[in-house]
């Protein structure tokens, strides 16, 4: 090669080689610094803490906004058009392999995981960390915890570890609660402990601790009004419930509870996860048990009052296509229930309308319904109705309902604790309730009598089984 033209491709030749050094000085994967291994982290986690708070609380935001898929295998809502499973309206139907249950298994799972690594490799290696935060993010632990256990009969509590039944995770979730409660010093974290603690107990069947904490939750200074909520903001992490039913209209509820929808008016609104009316709700429910009908009365009508306190309005541009949308029609909840006035609200039209909206609690129930009762199954059945009522939206409806959801195909495949047709991997419908399809969505719409009337009154049907259904009776 002649010297004038070696000099002429010399200088590419030159760049070539310096890109390609470059790359490799500026290619992550190929640097390595002893100061941030996975083991100087886990030595040197001074401040981690903080972060780990952080995640916490985003991660039980996102697992609670799954709140809707579990309200529609209830008699809540109805799926019409969205992209999560048709087989939730069919709880029968639903099978490990539906992909719609990772949204609400595995991310209360996920939150449970984080938890369990800040109390072993954070927080003990953070000199940092505070008696708060640590009493956070074990109660954290505590919702992850209580939420599995309300809708998973059984499921694994640690990576690859054995099936625990709801009960026995309801067990762990009160003691979660009861070193958070002892562990921070933070006046609404304890409300939130003893709130937690009411839920976990209650749902472990065991009525005398349910009760007592209850009432000391309602003790606590500023408990009379409280709630707590998962945030959610516009740009980072929006309510899905609120794009789902306001935005997309995908699900619509049943006209029986037309009256609440929709309970969240923007993508950032909060949604409750803990509130006062339900420590009310289970000293009445504990009362009721006992037979104690006087004392029943009174706490529910303590519950409505609560609930009333907060309304808004909202601009509602739904139609309902196929749907009630006529304030001057009656509702009966079943065929032989009353027709009752008030709970459909006029949507739609250029512009929409203005409805009234309860973001934290709302019921059609009046103290004077309630102090109206005389009888143990009427007021099961008003008590069951209060709870779908005043935690709707809030996922909770299907668990009173005693439906269980099966874990995810995944963990049956990667736990060998976890037997496919085994204990937690087929769902859970009582024999009580309707089999047919969905017939806890049914209703018919009689235009002559301008009535609407819903299949089955799904809350006189708890009421007669109540021995089934409430975790104080059933075993």
């Amino acid at each position: 090669m002649k010297a004038k033209t070696l000099f002429k491709i010399l200088p590419g030749i030159m760049l070539f080689i310096f890109m390609f050094s470059a790359c490799e000085l500026v290619d992550p994967t190929n640097v390595t610094n002893p100061q941030i291994t996975d083991d100087a982290l886990r030595e040197n986690a001074t401040g981690g803490t903080a972060s780990l708070i952080t995640g916490l609380r985003r991660q039980f935001s996102v697992a609670t906004n799954s709140s809707h898929i579990i309200d529609v295998t209830s008699d809540n809502y109805f799926n019409t058009a969205s992209f999560i499973s048709n087989n939730l309206d069919r709880p029968s139907s639903v099978t490990p392999f539906d992909l719609t249950l990772p949204t609400v298994y595995h991310s209360y799972q996920t939150l449970n995981a984080l938890v369990d690594f800040g109390l072993s490799a954070i927080i003990p290696n953070d000199k940092q960390t505070t008696n708060d935060q640590k009493g956070e993010t074990y109660f954290y632990k505590g919702m992850a915890l209580v939420i599995l256990a309300e809708n998973f009969s059984s499921f694994p509590t640690a990576e690859l570890g054995p099936l625990v039944t709801s009960r026995e995770a309801a067990a762990q979730a009160v003691e979660a609660f009861k070193t958070a409660f002892s562990t921070t010093t933070n006046a609404s974290m304890k409300i939130n402990c003893k709130l937690g603690l009411t839920r976990a107990y209650r749902l472990a069947g065991d009525k005398a601790n349910a009760d007592a904490e209850a009432k000391a939750a309602l003790a606590l200074p500023s408990a009379a009004n409280y709630v707590f909520f998962a945030q959610y903001d516009a740009a980072q992490l929006t309510n899905t419930p609120y794009g789902r039913i306001t935005t997309l209209t995908d699900l619509q509820p049943l006209p029986r509870l037309d009256f609440l929808d929709p309970k969240f008016t923007t993508n950032a609104t909060s949604i409750p996860a803990l509130k006062s009316e339900e420590a009310h709700l289970i000293i009445a429910e504990v009362a009721l048990v006992n037979n104690d009908l006087a004392a029943a009365r009174t706490s529910m009508v303590s519950a409505v009052t609560v609930a009333r306190a907060t309304v808004t309005t909202f601009r509602d541009t739904d139609a309902r296509t196929n749907r009630p949308n006529d304030a001057a029609l009656k509702v009966k909840a079943g065929p032989n229930a009353p027709a009752l006035s008030g709970l459909i609200q006029k949507r739609g039209g250029t512009g929409g309308t203005l409805v009234t909206v309860y973001p934290v609690s709302g019921t059609s129930v009046t103290a004077a319904d309630i102090n109206a009762l005389t009888t143990a199954n009427a007021l099961y059945k008003m008590l069951y109705l209060l709870r779908q009522e005043i935690f709707f939206l809030e996922g909770r409806r299907m668990s009173d309902l005693g439906i269980r959801l099966p874990v995810s195909i995944r963990q049956i495949q990667t736990n060998t604790n976890v037997a496919d047709g085994g204990p937690g991997t087929v769902t859970v419908v009582p024999a009580y309730l309707p089999s047919a399809g969905n017939d806890l969505d049914r209703f018919t719409i009689d235009a002559a009598t301008a009535t609407v009337t819903i299949a089955t009154d799904m809350n006189q049907l708890i009421a007669d089984n109540i021995n089934s259904v409430s975790p104080f009776l059933a075993r």
